[in-house]
Parts: C-alpha cells; structure tokens; sequence
C-alpha cells in the first residue's frame, strides 16, 4: 500500500508540473505578443538640445509594431520632461509620469508607446532631427 500512495503523489506531482510548464509557455507567448507595444531599449547615440543648448538626457527606442520603420522614440530631460516621438507619424507628445517606468536599461510603457495625443513637429533644420516645443516653453531638438 505505501508504494501505491508514492504512484499516485508521484503522478499529482507530474500532472501539477506539466500544468506549471502549460501555464509558462503561455504566459511567454503572451510576452511576446504584448511586450513590442510596451518596451523601448536605452539607445548609446542621439543628441539633445534644449533651447540650443547641449542638454544631459537618455534616449530609448522601441517598435510597437517589430517594424524598423515604424520606430517610436522615448527622451527623458532632466529637469524639462519626458517625451515621445513617432518617426513615422513626423509627431511628438510629452509622456506623463504615471503612464511608464524607466529601468536600468529600458522604458516599460503601461499603455502602448503609440497611442495618446501626438503633435506636429516643428520644422526640420538638420537631416535625423526632430524639433518640437514643450509646453514649458523649451524647444528641444533631438539628433539621431
């Protein structure tokens, strides 16, 4: 009788681990699915400027769509703001604080990077810039 109960815990305790691994596999494929809407990568190149002058920020890219082209770029300026820009769309928006989370080496976006209000841009000036006016009166220039 013993080896009879060390069956059946042995075959609960499979059921219960090919359950755990079902559960897994799901829970990464939904990642994959839903991650490209809502995670930039920290990028090392680009510029910014504020007001024409050299400003300290960190730059982030993401795809919402895994498409290249459609690229959406996130800047964070001390002290100025937070904002996205859509390479496509030629719009930018400003992000507020509660809708993402910057982490060591990304952006987590809690709704996706690609909706919300954009605006038209200003003027380019240079190739691979994007020009825009905050709503704090700075106009920023970023420069990939």
């Amino acid at each position: 009788m013993g080896g009879s109960a060390i069956r059946k815990m042995s075959k609960h305790s499979l059921k219960l681990i090919a359950a755990f691994v079902v559960l897994g596999v799901a829970c990464v494929s939904l990642w994959f699915l839903y991650v490209p809407g809502h995670w930039l990568t920290r990028v090392g190149f680009g510029t910014v400027t504020v007001d024409d002058r050299p400003a300290q920020a960190d730059l982030y890219i993401g795809h919402p769509a895994q498409n290249q082209a459609e690229a959406i770029a996130f800047v964070h300026v001390p002290a100025v703001g937070d904002y996205f820009l859509d390479f496509e769309g030629e719009a930018y928006r400003e992000a507020s604080n509660h809708e993402f989370v910057r982490l060591n080496r990304g952006v987590w976006t809690f709704r996706s990077m690609n909706k919300g209000p954009f605006g038209a841009l200003l003027p380019f000036r240079k190739v691979n810039e994007l020009r825009f006016s905050s709503s704090k009166g700075h106009t920023i220039f970023v420069q990939f």
